[in-house]
């Protein structure tokens, strides 16, 4: 086979685990088989490691990336850090997928050990009536710009599940050819490294 056809082959593989993984996930929280962790995670640094892992990807497209920490998060938090990383991830990778220009920004602020992540963009932002819809399972914005991204309609699904399993909840304001801003709050209580 071509090289074309394996690459074909290879995301069409890749697309079905994530399809599949996302759906177990779904079915283990809507049927309390999710467990969570109670983790010693150093935030900052916990922070830094995702921003490393995204500012590459965002600078590939001719985005800028914005980070902003509040200067007294606690070095240490409780909390499940997978679960918090793939909060994360989905949120920061969808900004950078759907922004073709302008920005990506996270800002981390913390305030009696409630932390408020925000995850903002200038992309293509998401239409009034589709708002609710982002976060049902296999639905995705309707506008052109969303449609031609390749994706299985399953992250923010996740996304929220796990936010309000933590004990969180998370918010959307967006502005149609303007951007997007995803807001997460979560109780991380201090902790004392081990």
């Amino acid at each position: 086979p071509s090289d074309n056809a394996i690459r074909v082959i290879r995301r069409s593989a890749e697309h079905m685990t994530s399809l599949i993984d996302g759906l177990l996930d779904i079915s283990k929280i809507e049927n309390g088989l999710l467990r969570l962790n109670r983790d010693v995670v150093q935030l900052p640094e916990f922070l830094d490691q995702i921003v490393d892992m995204f500012r590459p990807h965002a600078g590939a497209k001719g985005i800028e990336f914005r980070y902003s920490r509040h200067e007294h998060l606690p070095a240490y938090v409780y909390t499940d850090q997978k679960r918090l990383r793939q909060i994360l991830i989905n949120l920061l990778s969808n900004a950078v997928k759907y922004t073709e220009k302008g920005f990506v920004s996270l800002t981390v602020r913390c305030r009696s050990q409630v932390a408020d992540i925000e995850i903002a963009d200038s992309g293509c932002g998401i239409e009034p009536e589709d708002i609710e819809r982002v976060f049902q399972p296999f639905e995705r914005g309707r506008a052109p710009s969303v449609r031609s991204v390749p994706g299985t309609g399953l992250g923010l699904t996740i996304t929220k599940l796990l936010t309000e399993i933590m004990g969180g909840e998370i918010l959307v304001q967006s502005t149609p050819g303007k951007g997007t801003v995803f807001s997460v709050r979560l109780l991380l209580s201090e902790a004392k490294p081990d």
